[in-house]
């Protein structure tokens, strides 16, 4: 049985003060993290605890179920706890990590999570859904994957944008046009909305925090007018 448990930390999704005291102290107190990417990590450690992390063991997770990683993983926590540091947001949500966390639950290794950021929980709170008020209320999540046509992941999410209730929609900035492309015959005149940069500095980002509706067809024209080199994250939703 491991002596030691794994905490899945989050991180900010743009403002660094937005990570929380807890996931500091945390971070600070530990000697091993899984990490997306092992540089972009330790440049988040400098830019937000001001260290280098030089002492600390940074393991970069496998996108999917890697029996020597866990191996690893496994021998790391007899000796102690460990961390799972998002590069924004809550671990294995967006980043990858879900398949740890699934096989040391079945292993029966404790598996604690911090509360802390998420965009999707921002994306939520900006919405300006009644959520409480009406008992049909509910929402899909996806993903946008630019695959070819008829592929099994663009099958997936026009199925999910073609269903009568709000959806919500990560995006790579530079897939923006073309998710907005395939999803106009699809929802057709529901109101559409873009959520850019939430939290981020907009000294950097002119577009941080714009929260803006309009119907597909009128977002593909606006994008033309965007400063789109200047977006680095995107996110969606379709209203019912």
């Amino acid at each position: 049985m491991s002596a030691g448990r794994l905490f899945l930390i989050p991180w900010h999704v743009g403002d660094v003060l937005d990570t929380t005291f807890n996931a500091a102290m945390l971070v600070r107190r530990l000697d091993v993290l899984l990490v997306e990417d092992e540089a972009d990590a330790r440049f988040q450690l400098k830019q937000v605890l001001n260290e280098d992390a030089a002492g600390k063991t940074l393991l970069t997770i496998p996108e999917s179920a890697d029996a020597a990683f866990l191996k690893r993983v496994l021998a790391q926590l007899v000796r102690g706890d460990a961390g799972m540091l998002s590069s924004g947001g809550v671990p294995g949500f967006i980043d990858p990590g879900a398949w740890v966390v699934a096989e040391l639950r079945r292993r029966g290794v404790e598996v604690k999570a911090l509360a802390g950021a998420s965009c999707l929980t921002t994306m939520l709170a900006l919405s300006g859904v009644e959520w409480r008020s009406d008992p049909d209320c509910v929402f899909s999540f996806a993903f946008f994957f630019d695959g070819p046509a008829g592929s099994r992941e663009q099958v997936g999410f026009l199925r999910a944008a073609a269903r009568p209730e709000h959806l919500f929609v990560f995006v790579n900035a530079p897939a923006l046009e073309r998710c907005l492309e395939l999803l106009e015959p699809v929802v057709g005149a529901r109101p559409v909305t873009l959520f850019f940069d939430l939290t981020k500095a907009r000294e950097f980002f002119p577009l941080a925090d714009q929260v803006r509706t309009m119907p597909c067809p009128a977002w593909r024209k606006a994008l033309k007018t965007l400063p789109r080199e200047r977006i680095s994250d995107v996110a969606l939703m379709v209203g019912r």
